[in-house]
């Protein structure tokens, strides 16, 4: 048994303990009423015609403005008054157009196209054992075009990816009513960066905290994962869930409480795709790595669009404190894919490995991680990464290699070989969550041993 096999052994303890203590817990979740407002919806008459209001006094009355439609419609002012505007929500009824002088009852304004809000709040469930079981439901989508998300969800984008078996993704996060993101910073604040300055930069949720990954093949959803920050509980603080949707892509059920596999017709193939248990997603997002994989400073430095998203998160309010200017210098594409093309020009090689390695590796191979004998975040040293000709403390059946990397060696380095590994789940890295090896990051991983001559 692995030494940190009793971890997850008494975490999933934990898990049983805190389904008694459940009833107990203040979740965080913004209400039913809020998630209306914020949606531009009260509570209105449902889809009703407005009828006109007063008409002015004189021979002929004037001619009203338009009943509005939407929160609540509004009549017309004087004779026949126009048709009403469609607006967001249902239509109320306006006050009745009253006679004078002449002046023609106003015409009833037409009603408003209905705005469906969410039917749910997109926070953690109050049992989490019981979550939501149709991804409609859970108010984290949009309710009408539910392969988009839901209105107040902030969608994001990184500089390098995470693996996912060839996957495209999209990615957003939904903050609790109030709920602000902390960013680390070790110059300023070096207790908490015990791990050292080479985890500035992390972004740490708010309980309520809803971060959102959709995976795609050709356009088709085959799977979303909503990993939810439910507790402070410093150990055992998120859960997550994955849905699966059906090929018509109308709906996703939640996946089982263990692994499943499916194969998934696209419209252009056939794809076989694997969904992790819910001990999986916590394997994974350890609280050790600080629980979401992706969100930091360096990984969402870039533009979106006409502007820097970190400058939009910051307009939007989003931060307790947004991070100093000049923001940390970004993370590079290792190589092109679906966000973009690699430079490959300005781009170093040593960067765009040890760029890869961090987005894949370093969350659970880092101090006080999973996998603690080396570290390979990107602000670490090669000289101080404990990695170069440095004995390997496993061994697996298909891996040949005794060092972790061996100098101007790619095929005998036990990082290239467990990357390269089609054994899943013995001796293959990652260790979890994915079953298809990544030929152009492995090809990275070879190019930057093969390039290292010497240990620093």
């Amino acid at each position: 048994m692995h030494a940190d096999d009793n971890y997850l052994q008494n975490a999933l303890g934990r898990r049983v303990y805190g389904a008694a203590m459940a009833s107990s817990r203040l979740w965080i979740a913004l209400p039913f009423a809020a998630l209306v407002a914020a949606n531009g919806c009260s509570k209105g008459s449902g889809g009703g015609s407005a009828t006109g209001g007063a008409g002015s006094t004189g021979s002929g009355g004037n001619t009203g403005t338009a009943g509005q439609t939407g929160v609540a419609g509004q009549g017309a002012s004087g004779s026949n008054g126009a048709a009403g505007q469609a607006g967001a929500g249902a239509g109320g009824t306006g006050t009745a157009g009253q006679t004078a002088g002449g002046g023609s009852t106003g015409q009833a304004g037409a009603g408003g196209a209905a705005v469906v809000p969410p039917t749910g709040p997109c926070a953690p469930p109050a049992d989490i054992y019981s979550p939501i079981d149709k991804l409609s439901q859970t108010g984290c989508m949009d309710p009408v075009t539910l392969t988009k998300f839901v209105s107040r969800a902030v969608p994001y984008e990184v500089n390098s990816p995470l693996w996912s078996d060839g996957a495209n993704k999209s990615r957003a996060f939904v903050l609790p009513a109030s709920g602000k993101i902390h960013v680390k910073d070790c110059q300023a604040n070096p207790s908490e960066c015990p791990q050292g300055a080479a985890d500035d930069g992390k972004w740490v949720f708010p309980v309520g905290t809803v971060m959102i990954k959709n995976f795609m093949f050709d356009g088709k959803f085959v799977e979303t994962r909503l990993f939810m920050h439910q507790s402070d509980d410093a150990m055992m603080g998120w859960v997550g869930y994955g849905y699966e949707w059906n090929e018509a892509q109308t709906e996703a059920t939640i996946a089982p409480d263990s692994r499943d596999t499916k194969m998934f017709n696209t419209g252009m193939r056939t794809v076989t795709w694997n969904y992790p248990s819910r001990m999986d997603c916590l394997t994974c997002h350890d609280y050790r790595g600080g629980s979401t994989i992706g969100p930091e400073t360096a990984q969402l430095n870039r533009m979106v669009g006409t502007a820097n998203q970190l400058d939009t998160f910051a307009a939007m309010n989003l931060f307790e404190t947004p991070p100093a200017k000049p923001y940390k210098a970004a993370l590079l594409l290792p190589y092109s894919g679906q966000l973009g093309t690699a430079d490959m020009t300005a781009a170093t090689l040593d960067a765009r490995a040890r760029s890869y390695m961090h987005a894949n590796c370093s969350f659970c191979h880092r101090p006080q991680g999973q996998f603690p004998n080396f570290d390979l975040r990107f602000d670490t040293p090669l000289a101080m990464a404990g990695i170069c000709n440095v004995a390997t403390k496993k061994t697996a059946p298909t891996i040949t290699a005794t060092k972790i990397m061996v100098p101007a060696d790619h095929a005998d380095s036990a990082m290239w070989q467990r990357a390269h590994s089609m054994t899943g789940d013995n001796g293959r890295m990652p260790a979890i969550g994915s079953y298809v090896v990544d030929d152009m990051g492995v090809q990275v991983i070879a190019d930057w041993i093969d390039s290292i001559t010497t240990c620093p």
